[in-house]
């Protein structure tokens, strides 16, 4: 009977005899996977950027994407670019839920949905 094909057990309905369930212990046994423990290291990253174009905004939106942290130093860039690159990066920042923090003047923090900002880092760069 385990030869003919049968809707019950293909649908998982009846369960097999207690020799389909041997051999389908010793089946999946090559599929079975160790999962790791929780001991993984997760890395979040910063990127540091000096844009000077507003094309160089791709770049910084695809580190946020990746659920990278970037600071932002427009200190070489003329205000009209640092007008467009910010709007760009607003939305950016917008669609994945994340923060803009201004840091002085000219250089921004912009960190996805994942990182948290304290308030203290104003403090320390004015």
């Amino acid at each position: 009977m385990s030869d003919r094909f049968n809707l019950s057990n293909f649908f998982g309905i009846n369960e097999p005899e207690d020799s389909d369930k041997e051999n389908a212990a010793i089946n999946n046994s090559s599929k079975v996977v160790p999962m790791k423990n929780g001991n993984r290291i997760v890395k979040n990253h910063i990127a540091i950027f000096e844009p000077r174009i507003y094309s160089d905004s791709k770049g910084i939106a695809s580190k946020l994407v990746n659920n990278n942290a970037v600071i932002v130093n427009f200190n070489k860039a003329d205000n009209n670019s640092i007008r467009r690159i910010i709007d760009f990066l607003n939305g950016s920042i917008f669609t994945i839920d994340g923060h803009i923090e201004r840091i002085s003047s000219k250089v921004f923090l912009f960190t996805p949905h994942n990182y948290e900002i304290s308030n203290s880092i104003k403090d320390r760069f004015k």
